[in-house]
């Protein structure tokens, strides 16, 4: 499959840095997106992307990344039949295929670009690929639905475990066996939320199908029980916050057109001399 003619790479066109930072990553959704239907995935806009798809019909305007969420059973369908489809400009990351990226936090897994760099200021040293990503969250149904709740065993898995397919395991045992209707969540709750009620997670009726939405120049799956999500996570969603908030909450140095510092990267430069 020559994704290249399908999808061209235009990060070129954007004005700003920023802009073709999304540009990099709406070109990465679009090829997930082609091969999750080719195979039968379901996978879904999550976080700041779905509020964004919802709210601006693509990007939020001042966000630097894309958030995508699969249940266990397609992000496994994924990993066995979606990522060998996968180009050679863009690397699948988790703990199997990039052993220095952190098991137990964040995403699961990433789509990283191999031409760019997305450099986080507070963390300079970080040994794994940091390319221009779309975060992949992996929702397991084996949570109740509070984030005290999701934060603590996850705290646990990090601390104490810290194997992903440890971890994804024991999550099935507790989904198989759970004598009380259990929510979706990921291994991702941030600080001062882990004590706020909800917002985290998705209801088995939330999730239990898709539908497709306008983002950017396409579309894109989100949960039929978006608004519902939308709400617990962000209250009065469709009110923009003050100007001064309008800005990324990642600390980051980012660059679409130089790669990081890792064996899986390629060249902008080399790219245009070929091409």
């Amino acid at each position: 499959m020559n994704f290249s003619q399908i999808f061209p790479d235009n990060r070129e066109q954007g004005e700003t840095k920023l802009r073709q930072c999304q540009l990099v990553m709406l070109r990465m959704l679009k090829i997930l997106d082609y091969i999750c239907t080719k195979h039968k995935i379901e996978c879904f806009l999550s976080g700041g992307t779905l509020l964004g798809a919802i709210r601006h019909k693509g990007f939020i305007p001042w966000d630097d990344d894309l958030d995508i969420g699969m249940t266990r059973a397609n992000y496994e369908k994924f990993i066995q039949l979606g990522v060998p489809d996968l180009p050679n400009d863009i690397f699948f990351q988790n703990t199997d295929t990039d052993p220095s990226y952190p098991p137990c936090i964040s995403a699961e897994a990433r789509l990283r670009d191999k031409y760019s760099s997305y450099h986080h200021i507070d963390t300079p040293n970080n040994k794994w690929h940091e390319g221009l990503q779309v975060d992949i969250f992996v929702y397991d149904q084996a949570f109740l639905p509070h984030n005290f709740f999701i934060a603590i065993p996850n705290a646990f898995f990090h601390k104490l475990i810290k194997n992903n397919r440890t971890r994804a395991n024991i999550l099935k045992m507790v989904a198989k066996y759970s004598p009380v209707e259990l929510v979706y969540a990921s291994n991702f709750v941030s600080g001062f939320q882990a004590i706020k009620w909800g917002t985290n997670f998705i209801k088995a009726s939330e999730i239990a199908r898709l539908e497709r939405v306008p983002f950017e120049d396409m579309e894109a799956s989100i949960p039929v029980g978006w608004d519902a999500c939308l709400k617990r996570q962000y209250g009065n969603y469709m009110q923009l916050p003050p100007v001064e908030k309008r800005v990324s909450h990642h600390f980051v140095n980012v660059d679409p057109f130089h790669p990081c510092e890792h064996k899986e990267i390629l060249y902008w430069e080399e790219r245009m001399v070929k091409s």
